[in-house]
């Protein structure tokens, strides 16, 4: 059987993404959801792993917006299985509000809107080397490293941007997956005061930025992946594919 990846997702515009791109080219059989829309999450035995995107939701409206209990609920069941997890931005807030973890806003009042440093801890310099520039796009995401878990990066405004809990369930606060396409479409219908607050770079900005440090930081995901879950997948990676998967995301 055709290992599946479960990618929930909270809109049904950002199916673009380098992730989704490199599972399929991998033979991974795709199995989006998006519970904002009514969709269902399938049992999580079915799952070879689970990729939760980020949203405009937060975690702070889970009793307002029932979804996000399911998809806790999810997480929680996977994390039981030790089921591969990987939540980017919301995703990764979801995860670490599954293991204990209260999610708001920075006390500071910063947001992060652009690309920022990411400087690896002691443990998160075998996954970032020495850093990375990455994509932000959130204003709540504040939360202490989850008990058990391992904090790997932080950037200058928020301490909390990469954590592994166990050996396959990762969160990041950042957005490795975005293409130029997804994140021309945030810079587009993000309210302008967003871009006023303290933090946050200015669209033009973040879309010059994007010329500089989009294809390191495919690359880099590129090679997370492969070693998250890529051991799973039915077709073996080889230089020629990876060439392709890269392009395919761009």
């Amino acid at each position: 059987m055709t290992p599946k990846l479960v990618l929930i997702a909270h809109d049904t515009d950002s199916r673009d993404d380098r992730a989704s791109a490199w599972a399929a080219a991998r033979g991974f059989a795709l199995d989006w959801r998006v519970p904002a829309e009514g969709d269902g999450l399938p049992p999580i035995e079915d799952a070879a792993g689970v990729i939760i995107y980020g949203g405009k939701q937060d975690v702070s409206q889970k009793h307002e917006l029932t979804c996000l209990l399911d998809e806790l609920r999810y997480v929680e069941a996977a994390l039981k299985r030790e089921t591969p997890v990987l939540g980017l931005c919301l995703g990764g807030q979801l995860l670490a509000h599954a293991l204990g973890q209260h999610v708001g806003r920075n006390p500071s009042g910063a947001v992060e809107y652009g690309y920022y440093d990411l400087v690896p801890t002691k443990a998160g310099a075998e996954l970032f080397g020495s850093g990375l520039k990455v994509l932000e796009s959130h204003w709540e995401g504040w939360f202490e490293t989850p008990a058990g878990a391992v904090a790997l990066g932080s950037t200058e405004h928020f301490s909390q941007q990469a954590f592994r809990y166990g050996a396959n369930a990762y969160g990041f606060q950042f957005h490795p997956e975005a293409t130029l396409g997804a994140l021309t479409r945030w810079v587009g219908r993000r309210a302008p005061a967003r871009h006023a607050m303290p933090g946050a770079h200015a669209p033009e900005r973040q879309l010059a930025d994007n010329l500089i440090h989009d294809a390191p930081l495919g690359g880099w995901f590129h090679g997370f992946l492969d070693s998250w879950i890529g051991a799973q997948a039915p077709i073996a990676q080889t230089s020629i594919g990876q060439t392709s998967m890269m392009a395919a995301a761009e």
